[in-house]
């Protein structure tokens, strides 16, 4: 049997970079299964893995259906020599959903559920009316709360609504559990939450250069944006990886040739005046 570990946590909570924390402290060949909430999915291109044992499952969010992408991406798994499978889900899936697949399909244990959560915007994150049902349910839910840039006021808030948390000087025993298998089979508390339908998504092509000013002007004029991730190609052929959450927007220089691609997620509507499209 081999241990799955789903990892979830609202967007831009860090999950990725958890995942790829995960992947340098061990040696362990480990399978990852990656479902991010857009057509494009951007996550499987910064996970640092081997290429054969890192799938996207960009069939629609594995929250709300079982998709043939997660089933063969399944099966494929148990044909490999892995110590551990971790599915990293979309940004607004509930970990009481996605533990079915753990408890319940063949040749693998349920390890634990694991939410993701950034310190410095939760606060924010259960006070919005669009999204603060499903960011509570992602953390009631969860066997484990993984906190990172974090405050003491942060911690007394998060451990009101789950005990076990784990923050950052603490990972080596997060990073350990991984592999124990412990069948921790969750079971619905019922909660309410916010439907997808609460978010929308969009991938943005643009066909001519563009650069960080006009990126960033483009946020400014849609305070909707609720996450931003993707290439851009700047008029000295330059691509630069672009990641926008609620706390931060950052770009870096990247080696991966692309034209401009974007995955946003927003609330009601965007103006896309600023990108020329």
């Amino acid at each position: 049997m081999i241990p799955l570990t789903v990892i979830c946590g609202y967007l831009g909570s860090g999950k990725t970079t958890l995942i790829n924390n995960i992947l340098q402290s061990t040696k362990k060949p480990i399978g990852v299964l990656v479902n991010d909430f857009g057509e494009l999915n951007i996550d499987e291109q910064l996970i640092l893995n081997q290429d054969d044992l890192t799938i996207a499952l960009t069939n629609g969010c594995v929250c709300c259906n079982l998709n043939d992408d997660l089933g063969a991406s399944l099966e494929f798994m148990l044909d490999q020599d892995i110590d551990a499978v971790l599915l990293e889900s979309s940004g607004v899936a509930l970990p009481v959903k996605m533990s079915n697949y753990g408890s319940t399909w063949p040749g693998y244990n349920l390890n634990q559920t694991i939410t993701v959560v950034e310190g410095r915007t939760i606060k924010d994150l259960l006070s919005d009316k669009f999204v603060s049902k499903t960011v509570e349910a992602q953390i009631i839910q969860s066997d484990l709360i993984y906190l990172n840039r974090f405050s003491t006021e942060d911690v007394e808030l998060i451990s009101k609504l789950n005990s076990e948390y784990l923050v950052d000087d603490e990972k080596e025993i997060l990073y350990e559990s991984i592999f124990d298998i412990k069948n921790l089979l969750l079971k619905s508390k019922g909660l309410p939450y916010e439907d997808h339908n609460q978010l929308k998504s969009d991938v943005l092509q643009i066909n001519h250069p563009i650069d960080e000013k006009t990126i960033l002007k483009f946020i400014r004029e849609n305070p909707g944006i609720e996450r931003l991730k993707g290439w851009i190609s700047d008029s000295d052929k330059n691509t630069w990886l672009v990641q926008k959450t609620r706390s931060e927007c950052n770009f870096s220089i990247s080696n991966y040739e692309t034209i401009s691609r974007l995955v946003v997620i927003y609330k009601d509507k965007i103006n896309l005046e600023t990108l020329g499209i």
